[in-house]
């Protein structure tokens, strides 16, 4: 495949909002470049060789119904590599460290990993980055439909649904990089006796994850279980005394699971291993129907952000409480992506629309409040336009203060500051970009996904 890709200086007037035009932008990294050291020399100080690696990364995107990856740098957009894997992903996603991309083929049954080729690992007195080619790895998982995917602080797991009209059972797979780069198959499954659009986190050796009636009529579970790995597998160790109706997403903050229902949302308190849970419920103000559906956690915060479908909660579990952010979407879109900033600075919302509103967060009478701070338009391209089967598609720097975000209709890729909401960099490309991912060297936190 042929990729042209360029770092244009400017961006066009007349399809943005907002321009780049001369000024120079200076990104804000999340911390520290791995190369340098505590001291700020920059040298390791050992007898063995370091390459400079950029704290920029990479990103990996892909394009419909294609089995072909581009590897680009995040830095300048240039074309790595292209990278050709057994069937097209509906999803991608990152692993627990951001080296490899979960490629998630959920029509196939079938997980397959790339290397992206940039990394860091622990030498004792100081982290040494690598880099290298990205590359297509012998790891892969098989199961009937790969379906919700999160990357913790150690692990990563993968929910298998199972399927209702052919009597295949879910499973929950727990592995990490180790196994990936190792190719090895040593890591705990958890084997359901039935089907189930299922959810999960997971705390140390414990697995937090879903359990469905088998005589319900419905894929959805209804109680959440406790599960202690044992070598290759997971035992039960108890049901939550708690019923969680249709219950859809999860998320995992500092010390808090939290699990949402149709009719609240289910906190557990994973501090010490205690394991016991309370249940914040829904406001008197949602309307008939309405339930959190979506949830986003990151790991230096107790707070966790929710969507119901037409608005965006801030829930404090502190106070239980369950705050609608100022935020609303685009006349005829809905909430497309919802992540936090890799230090929890921002959250960072995006409508079908293709708008991307920045939150900052801020601590007012002893309580947290997310205002918004940047409101920032990707195309004004007519809409009609879109691709079939396309939409906006947005990533997030794990180790700069920066959104990428693609522009299928115009075949862009936008690099957004965070902390000034302008566009930093204008990626052109030569495919239709789907979804994209970033790759790289992390700064000290990241966030959990559902």
């Amino acid at each position: 495949m042929n990729i042209k890709l360029k770092l244009l200086a400017t961006l066009v007037a007349t399809a943005l909002t907002s321009a780049c035009g001369d000024t120079k932008h200076t990104l804000t990294p999340v911390e520290t470049p791995a190369t340098q050291q505590p001291d700020g020399s920059g040298s390791t100080g050992d007898d063995h060789g370091h390459t400079e690696v950029g704290i920029e990364g990479r990103l990996v995107v892909s394009t419909f119904d294609s089995n072909v990856l581009a590897v680009l740098s995040a830095k300048d957009g240039e074309h790595i590599d292209s990278i050709g894997i057994t069937g097209y992903p509906q999803y991608l996603y990152a692993t627990e460290h951001h080296r490899y991309v979960m490629a998630v083929q959920r029509d196939a049954g079938m997980v397959e990993f790339v290397d992206g080729g940039v990394w860091q690992e622990d030498h004792g007195d100081h982290l040494h980055p690598y880099e290298q080619a990205p590359s297509l790895v012998d790891f892969a998982l098989q199961g009937v439909k790969p379906t919700h995917v999160n990357a913790g602080q150690h692990n990563s797991v993968v929910f298998f649904d199972g399927d209702k009209d052919t009597a295949e059972n879910a499973q929950v797979m727990v592995f990490d990089e180790s196994n990936i780069t190792n190719n090895d198959r040593d890591f705990a499954t958890l084997d359901y006796s039935t089907y189930q659009h299922g959810a999960m986190q997971t705390v140390g050796e414990y697995l937090i994850s879903t359990i469905r009636d088998e005589q319900s009529s419905s894929t959805l579970p209804s109680q959440i279980g406790l599960f202690h790995g044992h070598g290759d597998h997971f035992d039960q160790d108890k049901v939550f005394d708690v019923a969680c109706p249709s219950l859809h997403g999860s998320a995992q903050s500092s010390e808090l699971v939290a699990f949402a229902c149709a009719d609240g949302v289910v906190m557990i308190d994973t501090h010490d291993n205690a394991f016991t849970h309370e249940k914040i419920m829904n406001p008197a103000e949602f309307a008939e129907g309405e339930r959190i559906g979506m949830l986003r956690g990151h790991p230096e915060k107790d707070l966790f952000i929710g969507s119901s479908g037409t608005g965006v909660y801030a829930i404090d579990p502190s106070n239980s409480s369950v705050e609608k952010m100022e935020w609303q979407a685009s006349d005829d879109a809905r909430l497309s992506a919802a992540y936090f900033s890799a230090e929890g600075e921002h959250v960072v919302l995006m409508d079908s629309a293709g708008v991307v509103s920045v939150f900052e967060g801020h601590t007012h009478d002893n309580e947290y409040h997310w205002e918004l701070a940047h409101n920032i338009t990707v195309t004004t391209s007519d809409l009609a336009q879109m691709p079939a089967e396309h939409g906006f598609t947005m990533t997030l720097s794990q180790s700069q203060q920066v959104a990428y975000v693609t522009d299928p209709i115009n075949q862009h890729i936008l690099a957004i500051d965070l902390e000034n909401g302008e566009f930093a960099h204008t990626f052109e490309l030569d495919i239709v970009p789907k979804n994209v991912v970033w790759l790289g060297i992390a700064g000290e936190a990241h966030e959990h996904e559902h």
